[in-house]
């Protein structure tokens, strides 16, 4: 399954797409930072972005790489290709890489892609219809919303994540935004610090708050395979 994760503004894409990641039921999945403007991991985690998401793109041009070859080991226990800081390199990367059709890596293992911001004339655009769901990330709050209400999603299999505590009910949800909400995942900054590199890793990180919701919700995504194009 290929998983992509985006926001409309700073909606803590990345934070989510890891803790996804993470927790992904049955067997490891694998994250990839496919983010036009940089990756984030490494620099969270002082670990080098080569190899990573360019030396792999590099490789989807001589044939069918090896994944292994670029990944690194984040501390939380998730192997991720990580980006480069700067958003030329990254930008350059991604478009490599979306020409590559990571949906078939997918068919072998869980993949979970976090491309960032949405932005018109992103290089990571492609991505979202190579995905059997893409899920948006955005904040409960009223301002989050409309900013999201206002948004281009382009793809059929879109569906919306909100972290934190929702403004509006479901119905008016629902009126607002045209992404079907999926999950609604709670503040938690213990996991978000964990995941950013900024608290030590306790045994039980991963069974309550935010990486909690997200494995209910990647169990909901493995047995629903698939969304139909709307």
């Amino acid at each position: 399954m290929l998983v992509v994760v985006t926001s409309v503004k700073s909606g803590g894409a990345t934070t989510f797409a890891a803790a996804l990641a993470a927790v992904w039921p049955d067997e490891a999945a694998l994250l990839i930072e496919a983010d036009p403007a940089g990756g984030d991991l490494g620099g969270w985690h002082g670990l080098p972005d080569n190899p990573g998401l360019a030396s792999l793109a590099n490789a989807c041009r001589s044939g069918h790489p090896d994944l292994a070859e670029h990944t690194a080991r984040l501390p939380f226990g998730v192997d991720a290709v990580l980006a480069a800081a700067g958003r030329p390199q990254a930008s350059a990367a991604i478009g490599l890489l979306a020409d590559a059709e990571p949906a078939r890596w997918a068919k072998e293992r869980p993949t979970v892609v976090d491309i960032g911001r949405l932005e018109p004339g992103s290089p990571a655009l492609p991505l979202l219809e190579l995905a059997d769901v893409v899920l948006v990330v955005a904040g409960g709050d009223a301002l989050s919303l409309l900013r999201l209400s206002l948004a281009e999603i382009p793809s059929g299999r879109a569906r919306l994540v909100t972290v934190g505590r929702v403004d509006y009910s479901m119905n008016d949800l629902a009126n607002l935004v045209g992404v079907p909400l999926i999950a609604q995942m709670p503040w938690d900054r213990h996991s978000a610090e964990i995941i950013a590199g900024k608290r030590r890793i306790g045994r039980a990180w991963n069974r309550l708050g935010l990486p909690a919701t997200a494995r209910a919700l990647a169990a909901s995504l493995v047995r629903q395979g698939t969304f139909p194009v709307r």
